[in-house]
């Protein structure tokens, strides 16, 4: 005799429920952590040899990362887009998030990120004669582009051929300049 078969989940596991979205960010900012030292100096130090500066701990990098719970301008390393609390302090930060979900099909979608740097134009410009922004932009992509395995996400690439999305572009507003790049994966 065959076994019967519950037609309401037939095809059940053929729908992605794109679940680990929530985290994306996290694990962007977990394998940060583990993988770039450049970009947390740049993000700690308001000094133009911040390139210089001593790697910082593991308790220095969660330090710099947004609770929620207090005062915003405290931290430098944001798990979502824009800045409610007036800044005035001459530091730069950086956001990682979602910024939005294509589905190719049922099964399969692409998920992209934004990562976004802001830094005071005061402080932008490095003794070495490169900008602040423009190195995170850089270490972004050295840190991100076509690494596998970053907990839920999947391979992250920036490559206009899957993706139109995909680009760096400027932003910010007096007396902070920025800059975000975009790039996506497969989720499914």
């Amino acid at each position: 005799m065959l076994p019967t078969v519950n037609s309401e989940n037939i095809g059940k596991f053929a729908y992605n429920t794109y679940d680990a979205i929530p985290l994306m960010s996290y694990n962007c900012v977990v394998h940060l952590m583990e993988n770039n030292e450049v970009i947390w100096k740049l993000i700690k130090y308001p000094v133009p040899d911040a390139w210089k500066m001593p790697a910082l701990t593991y308790d220095e990098k969660i330090a710099l990362i947004n609770t929620g719970l207090e005062d915003a301008t405290k931290y430098r390393v944001f798990l979502d887009v824009g800045q409610p609390d007036v800044w005035t302090e001459e530091m730069c930060s950086i956001r990682i998030s979602p910024y939005s979900v294509f589905p190719d099909n049922r099964s399969i979608g692409t998920v992209t990120m934004i990562f976004e740097v802001f830094s005071h134009y005061k402080i932008n410009h490095l003794s070495n004669y490169t900008t602040r922004i423009d190195t995170i932009m850089a270490e972004f992509l050295k840190t991100f582009n076509g690494v596998d395995g970053i907990g839920g996400i999947g391979k992250l690439h920036f490559d206009s051929l899957s993706n139109k999305e995909m680009r760096v572009a400027v932003g910010g507003q007096l007396p902070y300049k920025g800059k975000w790049l975009l790039m996506s994966n497969k989720s499914g």
